[in-house]
């Protein structure tokens, strides 16, 4: 077994001091501390296993399983040069900040190759923004995965503007304005690398810049801790967020309101490629068209909720808005009979809700409502918190529309063209977030010809090169996925031969996926079933060099227990 679980001593961590880094900086020691303080409070956390060491420890290393930290050294003399690339060539892992090697012993320019060849990118100058900058880390990925997928870690003031833009084959974060909008320029920030020699990490957050507030500092700290945990080469196992080793969940749906014949036109979008969608339906609205609207049932799209009109219901008096809840179940019901026991998701109008509404929405049998983009600063679906002391079975699913609208598109007067950019880097996006994405679109911009008539062919068939790997779903699919993962629960215990993994639920659940991070690129795993009664099949899927998946396609009620080994 390669790995570091059971008695195997991990790899030492070396924060780097460079005196030829130290002389160079503004203030010389004293400024420099403000770059060592955050990983000095950090590294606290690994004892003895983390060390300081200075110029001529660096140079005597030969520590080829350890990791050495470059906290923003921007000035390296030649035998430091030297002395990182022996180490690196030898196993030594590395982690980076900054503008590494970026100036020689007599602060002179030395240009940025020695950082791009060290750490196997390539950079395209500092960010800028007026607006503030947003660190969005992927979601289930070998250096971010304790994150939530796509959050928005606020890293305030102006530290964006001193953040480094990277380009790399393997990217882990990004950095974009709150909307998630398409970035022209290489808009990277994290990146990690395996070569047959070593592994590195690099961010491209200077210390200066490192968000202080609490959650984004709690935040950044699970970053490094998977950071470093891949450096050191220990396993890491986690629950992923989507079944069936899928990568990434994608909810494409309509508010059907004015022009609702349009309806059929995104059925038939979605249908050329075997997808359902979710119809959000203004009850005052789906009343005129009975037909279809019971044809898009009969074909497979779920049947949910807009409201009984086009009014918002935040702020609202609780007992207007539960007769304006009663009385758009009572329109469905004129329309579907006993098939509204199936009408279980909302939507509301102008995306204005409340706490209220969404108490009101549970109590009256709704299950989910897809919320505006300010709902969440994860890119993942949640349980409401407008009750307490609710099972993951009972709360409201929440989903959060993470994508622009046509009704943004159509106030920027946007072209075809540019709304099919736009729409094409969000699925990439999202993709490569492991994240969720919901698109919503409007029936009055999907008649013939309309805008979205226009550019929503071509992106679903851009969906569908994605194959199995992106997960389009309706969305009771996967607000009820949300409410079966969160009861599966996993506990894990080192043993000298690998971990063993203990899943428990009350409850059936199909497709529980659980991640395993590799100690070198495309090392094998097994699982090795202890006999306790469970569930069917494993399957063990590679992902990618980085990871392994542990596919559970029926977990029964109870627990399983099972031996992760890694070779």
């Amino acid at each position: 077994m390669t790995g570091s679980w059971g008695s195997t001593k991990a790899p030492a961590i070396y924060l780097y001091v460079s005196p030829t880094t130290v002389d160079a900086w503004p203030d010389k020691a004293a400024g420099y501390a403000d770059v060592l303080n955050p990983w000095r409070r950090y590294l606290k956390k690994f004892g003895s296993d983390a060390k300081e060491i200075g110029r001529s420890e660096l140079l005597a290393l030969n520590e080829h399983r350890g990791v050495v930290i470059l906290p923003s050294s921007t000035a390296l003399d030649p035998s430091e040069r030297s002395a990182l690339l022996r180490l690196s060539q030898h196993g030594t892992s590395l982690f980076g900040t900054g503008l590494i090697g970026s100036q020689n012993e007599r602060q002179a320019s030395t240009g940025l190759d020695f950082l791009h060849g060290l750490f196997r990118i390539q950079t395209h100058g500092e960010f800028t923004s007026d607006d503030g900058l947003f660190l969005m880390p992927f979601g289930d990925g070998p250096i971010t995965w304790p994150v939530p997928a796509g959050r928005r870690i606020d890293i305030g003031g102006d530290g964006g503007s001193r953040a480094i833009r990277v380009e790399s084959r393997q990217l882990a974060a990004v950095m974009l304005g709150w909307d998630r909008l398409l970035d022209t320029k290489p808009h990277g920030a994290l990146a990690f690398d395996e070569s047959d020699r070593n592994r590195v990490v690099y961010l491209g957050l200077p210390e200066t810049a490192w968000p202080s507030k609490k959650a984004g500092a709690t935040a950044l700290g699970a970053i490094l801790d998977a950071s470093l945990a891949w450096l050191r080469r220990k396993p890491q196992v986690f629950k992923a967020a989507w079944p069936h080793a899928r990568q990434a969940a994608h909810l494409i749906e309509m508010d059907t309101e004015d022009r609702y014949y349009s309806a059929v036109n995104l059925a038939r979008d979605l249908e050329k490629y075997g997808y359902r969608g979710t119809f959000y339906s203004l009850t005052s609205e789906a009343i005129k068209y009975p037909a279809i609207v019971k044809e898009l049932m009969q074909r497979g799209h779920e049947i949910a909720y807009h409201a009984d009109v086009h009014y918002g219901f935040g702020r609202l008096p609780a007992q207007e808005q539960e007769l304006r809840i009663q009385f758009m179940v009572q329109q469905m019901r004129g329309i579907l009979g006993e098939d509204t026991r199936y009408a279980t998701g909302f939507r509301a109008p102008t995306e204005s809700y409340d706490h209220t509404t969404e108490r009101l929405l549970r109590k009256h049998g709704l299950r989910h409502h897809a919320a505006d983009p300010a709902a969440s600063e994860d890119r993942l679906p949640f349980f409401s918190i407008a009750e307490s002391g609710l099972s993951a079975e009972e709360a409201l699913v929440v989903l959060p529309r993470t994508q622009w609208d046509d009704v943004n598109f159509t106030s920027l007067r946007l072209t075809p063209d540019a709304v099919s950019r736009v729409l094409e880097f969000d699925l990439d996006l999202n993709f490569r977030s492991a994240a969720f994405s919901l698109l919503s679109v409007h029936s009055q911009y999907y008649t013939d010809g309309a805008l979205m008539d226009r550019v929503m062919a071509d992106y679903v068939r851009k969906v569908a090169r994605y194959g199995d790997k992106l997960w389009v779903a309706r969305g009771d699919a996967i607000a009820q996925w949300w409410r079966d993962r969160a009861q599966v629960s996993i506990q894990q215990a080192p043993q000298d031969d690998g971990i063993l993994l203990t899943l428990s639920t009350p409850k059936k659940v199909e497709g529980i996926t659980v991640m395993v991070t590799l100690p070198k690129a495309n090392a094998a795993v097994r699982w090795v079933d202890t006999g306790q009664p469970s569930s069917g099949p494993v399957r063990v899927v590679a992902l990618d060099p980085q990871r392994t998946a542990l596919v559970f396609d029926r977990l029964e009620p109870g627990q399983v227990k099972g031996l992760i080994s890694v070779h």
